[in-house]
């Protein structure tokens, strides 16, 4: 195939604020991909993704009755693929050079590397065992092992107990109350059967997105795709997830662990909807101005030593879930809880402060330009682009040019005090 050929493939997107350039095709397998060629680099950077995350366990295909998978396969099955009948990536990646990995969150599973030279290599390596699973009851079950370990792992975590304990006191019966790995229980279910039905389910092409950074050739990346591509029957997919009532199950759960300080995660469950790529640029930048580091709230909580530097705040989207969170440590979580509070209902009187929100504005708008400056961070903001419909040039140009009015409308709408959670983690009475 000649050069042009190849090259009318793409769609070129040429984006004026960024001066950055990234080629888009749906490949004829159904695989979406995106390429950002930065020949001025040194590294090459690439995920192969699948829109299957821990919180789709119950789904149909093509119509079908619904099936209800037992809750971590997801991640179990993250594990299982990078062994074959030969021997696993990571020792085949080892000759390339290449840094590989992979993970697996609420509602995606992503397969990485990251290379300086070799990238034909790798990359073949990539695209050649997320299409060839190979499960046996021999290696299932051995695997049961070190997964239950892990799980144990991070069950004794307090950073880990605090979270999962405030998505069980928010989230009466959506999947996000369970852990991205499942529980012991719930992976003895596993079976190599039930590992291949949710292969083929969610690692169809249709499903899988393609994103690649760095000093690359589009033309050469494409033709490797073609080569390398597998084309499979493609279906449709239905996902289920049990209806929440909205309002948050507790207000307060604590657990005791041996931390010098208390941990806290603070969460206000919102009314769940899809949010545009603006309203996710608000969301950041009005929580930095409000409770950031330039923020007089942060001040006042430092010399009150409510907060230490720890302190930050997030947000959760996710399909049928959406909330907006606080975390760090606190000698008090209870008084830094309604400190914030007081905060809250602070600003929905007076407004944001408009020098911090400039501020905060232009902090986040230098950052979604510099985030092009590493190809980790495009290859994998192209990734939830391509998965789940967002824009990155969007979310940049939104940072240019969003306003103080705007970010205050949506403050309101997203803190409702009255649906609140506060999880603690905390020293026993006898230090237990």
């Amino acid at each position: 195939m000649r050069m042009s050929d190849v090259m009318d493939r793409f769609r070129i997107h040429e984006d004026s604020l960024t001066g950055e350039t990234v080629y888009y095709t749906t490949h004829p397998t159904g695989v979406k991909i995106a390429i950002c060629p930065k020949p001025e680099f040194k590294t090459a950077y690439a995920t192969f993704g699948t829109k299957y995350g821990s919180i789709d366990n119950d789904f149909s295909v093509d119509g079908g009755e619904f099936t209800r998978v037992p809750d971590g396969i997801a991640h179990y099955l993250e594990h299982k693929l990078f062994e074959n009948e030969d021997c696993g990536a990571f020792e085949r990646y080892a000759k390339t050079g290449a840094c590989a990995n992979a993970y697996t969150g609420y509602d995606k599973t992503c397969y990485l590397f990251s290379c300086t030279r070799h990238f034909e290599e790798a990359f073949g390596i990539l695209l050649d065992f997320v299409q060839k699973p190979f499960f046996t009851e021999e290696t299932v079950e051995k695997e049961r092992g070190i997964i239950a370990q892990e799980i144990k792992m991070y069950q004794d975590s307090p950073g880990w107990q605090v979270f999962a304990n405030l998505m069980k006191a928010m989230y009466r019966e959506h999947p996000v109350r369970i852990d991205v790995g499942g529980t012991v229980e719930s992976i003895s279910q596993i079976t190599p059967e039930l590992l291949y039905q949710c292969y083929h389910t969610f690692y169809n092409p249709d499903n899988m997105v393609l994103t690649v950074a760095g000093k690359v050739d589009p033309q050469r990346v494409l033709e490797l795709c073609d080569e390398l591509l597998q084309p499979k029957e493609r279906h449709e997919i239905v996902r289920r997830s049990p209806e929440d009532d909205g309002k948050v199950v507790q207000s307060f759960i604590e657990q005791e662990s041996d931390v010098p300080l208390p941990l806290f995660q603070l969460g206000f469950k919102q009314s769940y909807r899809r949010i545009s790529e603006r309203e996710r640029i608000l969301s950041g930048i009005f929580r930095s101005a409000v409770f950031g580091p330039i923020s007089d709230f942060y001040d006042r909580m430092m010399r009150k030593k409510l907060i230490n530097p720890g302190f930050g705040a997030d947000s959760l989207y996710l399909r049928g879930a959406s909330a907006s969170l606080f975390q760090g440590m606190s000698a008090s979580p209870e008084t830094l809880r309604d400190e914030i509070f007081e905060e809250i209902e602070r600003v929905k009187r007076e407004g944001i402060c408009p020098r911090l929100f400039e501020c905060a504005r232009r902090s986040c708008y230098g950052g979604m330009v510099t985030l092009f400056n590493n190809a980790d961070d495009i290859a994998d903001y192209l990734c939830d682009d391509l998965m789940f419909g967002t824009d990155t040039f969007v979310a940049a140009r939104a940072a240019a040019d969003v306003t103080v009015e705007e970010a205050n409308e949506l403050f309101r709408e997203q803190y409702d005090i009255s649906n609140s959670s506060l999880s603690v983690v905390r020293r026993g009475k006898e230090g237990n």
